[in-house]
């Protein structure tokens, strides 16, 4: 996906996003998060791309951010601020026992020196540039024993499935257009239309699925566990 695009979105990012899932993606990240807190309830969290920061919401005791758009990142800094948080580095904050750590870079080529409890991908995986590629590269940071969870729109032949992908091929470009965004949102059906659940199965054939379920319309979870046995 074209950073530039989530440039330009960044500042009305939260609010059209909001707008065009008529608030139903916070629904989904409510659920996510609880369903997450069953089998992890803290440690270090990697999230990836990030967009501003809302996975912060897990409140684990350090986090990472990856967000490759410039844009996006000087957002999710001046939320994480407004939430308490102290900028001590660029680009690292803290709050009381809490640590953030923002890093501008993408999927496939970011590097950090630990490894992570629980990586998380709420809408990411349709975005990045080799999906291959990002997995293998996130899998490196991954503890043994850690989780993986996923949360994304994938195609399926439902009728509401199909309902969805019609009003984002054709509905959303068309109001988004008023907003000079027009172009940009063309792309999200697209990008959904392209992304396949065996294609993310085949990438995590060395973990343990502990859950998996279909959110409501076109949305799907998956919860996987990084088997011991793969280090």
């Amino acid at each position: 996906m074209d950073v530039k695009i989530y440039d330009k979105l960044a500042k009305k990012y939260d609010l059209v996003t909001k707008i065009v899932s008529f608030g139903i993606e916070e629904i989904w990240r409510w659920i996510f998060i609880k369903t997450i807190k069953k089998y992890i309830k803290n440690g270090v969290l990697l999230d990836i791309a990030s967009a501003t920061g809302e996975m912060g919401k897990l409140n684990f005791k350090k986090m990472y951010f990856v967000e490759p758009s410039s844009e996006m990142v000087k957002v999710m800094l001046e939320k994480f601020k407004k939430n308490g948080f102290i900028e001590i580095e660029k680009f690292k904050l803290k709050k009381q026992k809490q640590e953030i750590i923002i890093i501008q870079s993408r999927a496939e080529n970011f590097e950090i020196d630990e490894k992570v409890d629980l990586i998380t991908a709420f809408m990411a995986l349709r975005n990045f540039d080799n999906l291959k590629e990002g997995i293998r590269n996130l899998d490196k940071v991954l503890k043994n024993g850690g989780y993986f969870a996923i949360v994304e729109m994938i195609k399926s032949d439902n009728f509401f499935s199909k309902l969805i992908l019609w009003y984002m091929n054709n509905i959303i470009p068309f109001v988004m257009g008023f907003l000079g965004l027009r172009e940009e949102y063309k792309l999200l059906g697209k990008s959904i239309d392209s992304l396949k659940e065996k294609d993310i199965m085949e990438l995590f054939k060395g973990y343990e699925i502990v859950e998996k379920r279909n959110l409501f319309f076109i949305a799907k979870m998956f919860i996987m566990r990084k088997n011991e046995k793969n280090d």
